[in-house]
């Protein structure tokens, strides 16, 4: 959803748009979207709609199509609560079709704006109040029927006022019937776990879709415009230079070289200058390049795992060289600081990075989990359209590889304490509550670890390297059961409006980092909110999935957190005083 100046509008589906913008490369990612969407036929990435070389010129600019949602508008003047459809009381006034931030809805015949020509009236605002659930449906709240405290046509002529006043108590919102009933009831019957009983269930409604499904799932009070109205569901990959860039450029584009017969194909890139460079294969050096990503094609789309994104990101990382770079990507090794070499295996300074990332859908209420994909979450399409949304962040970056030997014996050493069983009991009831499957081998220890330590260092890092904290981002870097890992990069991708290019590169260096993780460190040994803090641990009913982490000490920007602030505990890696012998 997407405040414009005068309405509230809710990006439309796929299938709504004319067509994606331009193709994004990176086929490690695309194939893991395909694996995740089987059904969807993905067959390229696609950055958003809009010509970059007009992207300031707002007569030519086209973007996405939104619809108004939600479709109950209140009148300024006379607080009037109107339906956009059935009703013949309001008028859109959007003269200019290729500027949206100047339409507006008005109120025809508002009593209070008699004297003023419809074109004068103040714009109509959305109602503050939809209802969601978790399952991703959005809807339009019950008025009508939440007014009238049944869901019969009590008062078939009903027109509703919406009134509020300040108030520290709660919300104070009345929403009146005016048509002679009189009826009135305050918006907070509606609110939290009691106020969902007075609320129809669910039925099914997706507002980007203009579609309805089977659902009886109960529905939530939301403001218009809380962050948990919409969770983006993504997936991301850095670009990693190849082998064989003639490969590559037949992979990007095999949707039509893989359509052509043999013999057009010297003609089709002598005519498309985005394969210029596969103009110096022969004949049968790009036919046996087409036949080649043909059969890998084939053979990807077997029963076989598809390998997991960040395993080849971390073989180079871990195998640190400058002989594997291109245009996106340069990392230099570098020594790790002294005092910590016994902790530090690796330092790299990545001075070029890019990462893609794929949309595949989002959920409402609930932010999905970064270890799993929840069973139920809204598509972004209706049907298959064959792409998804992407967007490209270049930018820079610092890798730190732990020691995998005493990450393992440390993780051994407290698999079984008293805030690792929490957490886990923790994780169990987090995804009972949420309907979603147990992950019996899920290393708590080592993702804590990780975890806070990437926490610890984006917060002083921000201090010091020209960007803000919500400028960077972390890669976490844990493995699998059977391939463990401990790393993480942290890495930015605002190098163009704030900072200087290589400010965070930079602190990477030995006496830089190792003022930066003394620094990290003496500050979690402390925090404002202690003992509180200190001494949290989840238990049962408590599904939250952090220990002794708060936002005065720990949390970051949700932009900067690939886990929603979850798996932090200060308790790893500093001695919190409590004698709970659990840091590393």
């Amino acid at each position: 959803m997407v405040d414009l100046p005068g309405m509230s509008v809710v990006v439309r589906g796929l299938e709504a748009w004319n067509e994606g913008g331009d193709v994004i490369s990176e086929p490690r990612l695309l194939e893991q979207v395909r694996h995740a969407l089987p059904s969807a036929n993905v067959a390229s990435l696609r950055a958003f709609p809009g010509d970059s070389t007009t992207a300031d010129d707002l007569l030519t600019t086209v973007g996405v199509p939104v619809t108004t949602f939600p479709r109950w508008l209140r009148c300024p003047a006379c607080h009037q609560l109107l339906p956009i459809d059935g009703v013949d009381q309001l008028e859109l006034r959007h003269q200019w079709p290729r500027r949206p931030d100047l339409a507006k809805w008005v109120h025809r015949h508002c009593p209070k704006q008699a004297n003023r020509t419809v074109a004068q009236r103040r714009a109509c605002l959305p109602a503050r109040f939809v209802v969601a659930c978790t399952r991703g449906h959005l809807d339009e709240f019950p008025y009508v029927d939440f007014v009238h405290r049944t869901t019969d046509a009590a008062c078939p002529g009903s027109q509703l006022q919406m009134r509020d006043a300040g108030s520290v108590l709660g919300p104070r919102v009345t929403i009146t019937c005016t048509a002679g009933c009189g009826a009135r009831r305050n918006i907070s019957d509606a609110a939290g776990t009691k106020g969902s009983h007075n609320l129809p269930r669910c039925r099914g409604r997706h507002p980007h879709l203009q579609t309805f499904e089977a659902c009886d799932q109960p529905l939530k009070l939301m403001v218009l415009g809380a962050s948990n109205l919409w969770f983006n569901m993504s997936l991301s990959a850095l670009h990693l230079p190849v082998e064989n860039p003639a490969a590559a450029l037949v992979a990007q584009h095999f949707e039509i070289l893989g359509s052509l017969p043999t013999g057009a194909l010297t003609q089709a890139v002598t005519m498309m200058p985005v394969l210029n460079a596969l103009r110096e294969l022969t004949p049968e050096q790009l036919s046996a390049a087409v036949d080649a990503e043909r059969q890998r094609r084939a053979d990807s789309s077997t029963d076989e795992p598809v390998p997991e994104l960040r395993h080849a990101e971390w073989e180079l990382f871990s195998h640190p060289t400058t002989d594997r770079q291109d245009d996106d990507f340069l990392a230099v090794p570098t020594p790790p600081p002294e005092r910590y070499r016994p902790l530090i295996g690796h330092v790299v300074q990545v001075e070029r990075l890019r990462e893609v990332q794929a949309s595949l859908g989002f959920t409402r209420i609930e932010a999905p989990t970064q270890e799993s994909f929840p069973k139920s979450f809204s598509p972004l399409s209706g049907r298959a359209v064959g792409w998804v949304p992407a967007i490209e962040r270049r930018g820079e970056g610092i890798f730190l590889q732990l020691n995998e030997t005493l990450v393992s014996d440390w993780c051994d050493k407290v698999n079984h304490h008293q805030d690792i069983e929490a957490l886990r009991g923790a994780f169990t009831r987090w995804n009972t509550n949420r309907q979603q499957g147990t992950q019996p081998n899920f290393p708590v220890a080592r993702v804590l670890l990780v975890h806070t330590l990437s926490h610890l260092l984006i917060r002083q890092v921000a201090l010091e390297c020209g960007y803000s904290s919500a400028s960077i981002r972390e890669r976490l870097y844990v493995g699998t059961p059977d391939r463990p890992t401990a790393g993480l990069l942290l890495s930015t991708a605002a190098s163009d409006n704030e900072g200087t290019l290589g400010g965070l590169v930079a602190l990477g260096e030995g006496h830089f980092l190792s003022r930066l993780l003394d620094q990290a460190l003496e500050d979690a040994t402390t925090c404002s909110s202690d003992p509180l803090c200190a001494e949290r641990r989840p238990e049962a009913p408590n599904d939250q999935l952090h220990a002794a982490a708060c936002h005065a000490c720990l949390f970051v920007a949700e932009t900067s957190c690939e886990k929603g602030n979850r798996w932090l505990h200060r308790g790893v890696l500093v001695d919190l005083g409590n004698h709970l012998n659990i840091t590393w």
